[in-house]
């Protein structure tokens, strides 16, 4: 226990200079247990922290640990190689079991495991990833099974370790013979991972594996040391020899990101750039051969608006918003993100457009049963009962309600009964305010006869007015160049009108015109798919007219 405390104190007091710490090992030894059967005694583990220390390797060594004590040598490590490191080397012996996807090191203090409980009682071993991708190409994590493993485990493995490594680490599984032969080939001046079984026979090594690489260079130990420029030079160049010979996108970033500015900058830019250039060439070519046509790529944007990703209009051309669109959806879906379609794809989006179109399909469908049933009941409490107070309450309420023109019509008879006996003055002034139909008239009305006859009617129709959302002329002309950017002509106009017909809302004559009858039915419709109620057909609400298309 004592040598994981020193070390650990020692590491931490360390960690504002991390960037002298260039080299780095954790030696793990899970020999004892308190619950468990303790391992054979191995005097190699500590030969092999004698061995890193030797090639001049910060050493954390670890010994008969808690599970917190592990998680405290972690977190040393993890600071010391917070800002880069040359060489990573991982020690681990002990108990380790696997579950399908990860293996883990028990803790001293381990009883009974299995794998509803295996993360309260071991280190899962995919934590030392951020430590080994700190020095990508010159990364070793060896893991030394030992011949009595934990049997009869309910859900977890002691043959088979899983384990998948990152790129640029390279993974050692076998006996500490084994491990300490490959560690001492790779410690070597010159030695590479492709040397590293070397007069080994049962080493199973996995990950990256180059013989161009040097793991430790050929220069004197003494001027790495003495020179920290030379040291410096030669451990880019070594990691760039790494990201070559790895040769992913992800490497070629992992440099930049540690050298910004360094003596490759410019070549793994100009890498990236062209193999950008590249991919984005080839899915193009991959979605244009879907030969997709103008219509298809509106159906394209239907669904992604039907999706919940806005493509800022359904016009069949395929801009920069619709490209933006298409990569949200890819990210959802854990796919790259790049902003073109293939043929699977599609038909992905397709089905998932519409499964959705039938969520929202049947809860209109729910939507508008309850609003009927809330309508009619209203209407018995309001309306039913053949008063001009009902009346004028129903349509307060439910001014495009299933009784809405019953309610208008009633009104109208009462409103002439009173016409006729009316004083003249009056009569002009509410058959003025009638015809021009606007907030403003009706307010001059009831500022000119705040008691009179029509006084109700007044107010009553600026409610109306001012729901129907067209009194205010900007408000009016944001929402009419929003509709004619998706139903700009009659045959548009024509179609959602007809739509609405066949999905029961009344739109009067169907002739594209879209007057008063039509715009009641389009806030009718609007309202039962919980959208916003205005009147005007706006692009979500083109989106759900069309859901069954």
């Amino acid at each position: 226990m004592h040598i994981l405390k020193a070390a650990v104190a020692t590491l931490v007091l360390l960690a504002p200079q991390t960037l002298a710490a260039r080299d780095v090992a954790v030696v793990i030894d899970q020999q004892d247990y308190r619950s468990l059967e303790d391992l054979p005694r191995d005097a190699r583990i500590s030969s092999m922290a004698n061995a890193l220390r030797k090639s001049e390797f910060e050493v954390i060594e670890v010994k008969n640990a808690t599970l917190s004590e592990l998680r405290a040598a972690l977190f040393t490590l993890n600071s010391t190689t917070d800002n880069g490191a040359d060489r990573v080397v991982i020690v681990v012996r002990g108990h380790l079991l696997s579950d399908p996807r990860q293996t883990w090191l028990l803790s001293q203090e381990a009883r009974a495991p299995d794998r509803f409980d295996i993360g309260a009682k071991a280190l899962p071993i995919p934590l030392f990833d951020e430590a080994l991708d700190a020095a990508a190409g010159r990364a070793v994590l060896a893991l030394i099974q030992d011949p009595r493993p934990i049997e009869d485990v309910d859900g977890l493995d002691f043959e088979t370790l899983t384990y998948t490594p990152l790129q640029g680490t390279t993974v050692l599984k076998g006996s500490s013979r084994d491990v300490q032969a490959a560690l001492n080939n790779l410690l070597a001046e010159g030695g590479t991972t492709r040397q590293i079984e070397r007069g080994i026979d049962d080493l199973e090594v996995t990950g990256f594996v180059s013989g161009s690489v040097a793991f430790t260079p050929r220069e004197p130990t003494e001027a790495r040391s003495d020179n920290r420029d030379i040291s410096r030079d030669s451990g880019e160049v070594a990691f760039w020899n790494a990201v070559r010979e790895i040769g992913s996108d992800a490497a070629l970033r992992s440099y930049l990101e540690r050298y910004p500015n360094g003596q490759f900058a410019a070549n793994a830019k100009g890498l990236l750039s062209q193999r950008e250039n590249d991919r984005e060439a080839r899915l193009k070519e991959r979605e244009e051969a879907l030969n997709l046509s103008r219509e298809q790529r509106r159906d394209v944007q239907r669904d992604l608006s039907l999706l919940g990703f806005d493509p800022r209009g359904i016009d069949g051309v395929f801009g920069p918003a619709t490209r933006s669109a298409i990569s949200a959806w890819q990210d959802t879906q854990g796919r790259e993100a790049h902003g073109y379609l293939d043929r699977d794809q599609l038909q992905v989006m397709q089905e998932f457009a519409l499964r959705r179109a039938a969520e929202l399909e049947e809860e209109a469908r729910r939507r508008r049963e309850i609003e009927d049933a809330r309508d009619r009941a209203f209407w018995q409490d309001t309306g039913a009962r053949n008063t001009e107070a009902g009346y004028r309450s129903y349509l307060k309420e439910f001014p495009d309600g299933l009784f809405a023109d019953i309610a208008r019509e009633e009104l109208d008879t009462i409103e002439a009964e009173r016409r006729a006996e009316m004083d003249a003055r009056e009569r002009a002034a509410w058959d003025e305010a009638r015809e021009k139909n606007t907030v403003q008239s009706y307010r001059a009305f009831l500022n000119a006869h705040p008691d009179g006859v029509f006084a109700d009617a007044a107010k009553t129709r600026i409610d109306q007015l001012t729901n129907e959302s067209d009194n205010n002329e900007e408000t009016r002309k944001r929402l009419q160049a929003a509709e004619n950017a998706v139903a700009g002509n009659s045959a548009v106009r024509l179609l959602v009108e007809n739509r609405l017909r066949s999905l029961g809302f009344d739109t009067g004559k169907v002739d594209g015109a879209f007057d008063r009858d039509a715009r009641r039915a389009i806030r009718r419709f609007q309202k039962s798919r919980d959208l916003s109620v205005t009147g005007f057909v706006d692009q979500q609400t083109m989106v759900q007219l069309l859901l069954g298309r």
